[in-house]
């Protein structure tokens, strides 16, 4: 996960709301929360009903938040290694393999089209935290140098 090299951490939220995705940044570090979601063999049925749901043509614009959310996730997950950070931190409880759940949100993400302005202060937050030269370099040197014992 290329946020971590970046010194962004992950939270679980309090709420599980999927709207409840929140970016702080910090002087060199930045903490990225999001709701904990259980991942087993419902959840697909669960997301794809949703999002028929909030695509009925009389249900309000900005009602899409499951597939922004899972498209949001799928911009995170790219293989097992992101799945377990994110199940470690309590973000992802998943009863299937890492790979299964990594596979997951590839697979339901596949033809869904988020709005593109769904979560944007948070991207814009994440991208302007990435692109910090020496945030990047003290996350660096704390990753290489203090990351353990």
């Amino acid at each position: 996960m290329e946020l971590w090299r970046a010194g962004i951490r992950f939270s679980p939220g309090k709420s599980r709301r999927l709207s409840e995705v929140k970016f702080t940044s910090f002087h060199c570090s930045a903490l990225l929360t999001l709701p904990p979601i259980a991942v087993d063999n419902s959840t697909k049925s669960e997301f794809l009903n949703l999002v028929a749901y909030e695509a009925r043509p009389d249900t309000p614009d900005d009602f899409g938040i499951t597939s922004n959310y899972i498209c949001f996730m799928r911009s995170l997950i790219d293989n097992a290694e992101d799945v377990k950070e994110l199940r470690s931190k309590g973000i992802l409880l998943n009863f299937g393999t890492d790979e299964e759940v990594a596979n997951f949100f590839k697979e339901i993400a596949r033809n869904l089209v988020p709005n593109p302005y769904a979560f944007d202060d948070v991207k814009y937050k994440i991208e302007e935290h990435c692109s910090s030269k020496r945030k990047a370099w003290i996350a660096e040197l704390k990753n290489t140098h203090f990351a353990s014992p």
